[in-house]
């Protein structure tokens, strides 16, 4: 199963991931759902659970935090970014995702956590 962040309209890809309106998940074998985002505003560890219930394999998505990156990893969450220029999640191509690893994790990733405790150590 692929997630991938979207706004309140179904359809414009969301800049970040956890404060997404909402989800589409796509199935190749039962297509495509869309759900709303219910823990938007909290922290809660039920966020990242009820991803592995649906059986989410691969995330697209335009930005992401470095904490966020490294728990979905842990999970077995593949991760891949979506160019800035795609509005669509229905004009995403696949050629042009780039994969996240650890390699290139802390270059990619938004909000610069990895780099606030470099810094303040």
């Amino acid at each position: 199963m692929i997630l991938i962040p979207v706004e309140s309209d179904e359809k414009t890809i969301a800049q970040g991931f956890r404060k997404a309106d909402k989800f589409v998940f796509i199935d190749k074998k039962t297509g495509i759902m869309v759900q709303e985002n219910h823990f938007k505003s909290d922290k809660s560890p039920l966020f990242f659970t009820h991803f592995k219930t649906y059986n989410v394999e691969t995330l697209y998505v335009k930005n992401i935090g470095y904490k966020t990156y490294l728990k979905l990893i842990g999970m077995g969450i593949e991760v891949l970014l979506i160019a800035e220029d795609v509005t669509y999640y229905t004009h995403i191509d696949p050629s042009e995702l780039i994969s996240l690893t650890d390699s290139n994790a802390e270059i990619y990733c938004t909000l610069g956590h990895h780099k606030q405790s470099k810094e303040n150590k």
